[in-house]
């Protein structure tokens, strides 16, 4: 029996939940050690997951969840709020057409003594000669429910001219006002 065929509920052992753990890590949500024993933790992490993917949450992996989890792993856009690309062209004012003037006019953007931030970070990369993809994170919001936001901005080249195709958003919540790993679900 593979990793991805197996039933595990709590109390399992093994090879096939250290992939679970894994996996459920990469997709932030499981945030405890990945020890190969499924415990409140590892549970608690599959019903979140399960949650999410609007199946049973009964905190045991079969073949549904399998198949959930194995998508959203395939998925980079996985769990990411859709945001409207011409509502976020608007928002942020761009007017560049290039990834690389995208990326510095978002961070130009930024306002330079705004309360409680820390950090800014922008990564432009290129997966083919036809699309570029601008990941921004902002860490330290000022914001009573969110402290951090991650966009994922992707473009596309159409005929020599680049055009934003898909935008999407993390959260990360204040303590206690929700998630404290990367989600697209709002906080509180």
């Amino acid at each position: 029996m593979n990793a991805t065929s197996a039933v595990l509920k709590e109390g399992s052992k093994g090879a096939e939940v250290t992939k679970l753990q894994e996996d459920l890590k990469k997709l932030n949500f499981y945030s405890g050690i990945v020890d190969g024993t499924f415990g409140a933790k590892t549970k608690e992490a599959v019903i979140n997951f399960q949650k999410s993917q609007q199946l049973v949450a009964d905190g045991i992996v079969g073949e549904k969840t399998w198949s959930k989890l194995n998508a959203a792993l395939s998925n980079p856009r996985f769990d990411f709020r859709i945001i409207n690309v011409q509502e976020f062209i608007k928002n942020n004012r761009i007017k560049a057409t290039n990834p690389k003037a995208v990326a510095a006019q978002l961070f130009s953007n930024l306002v330079e003594e705004e309360e409680g931030r820390r950090s800014e970070d922008i990564l432009v990369t290129y997966p083919t000669r036809e699309t570029a993809l601008i990941v921004y994170t902002i860490i330290g919001v000022p914001d009573d429910s969110i402290n951090s936001i991650r966009e994922r901005i992707e473009l596309k080249r159409n005929q020599n001219k680049w055009e934003i195709v898909w935008v999407g958003q993390q959260y990360k919540c204040q303590s206690g006002r929700g998630h404290q790993d990367w989600s697209g679900i709002l906080c509180s």
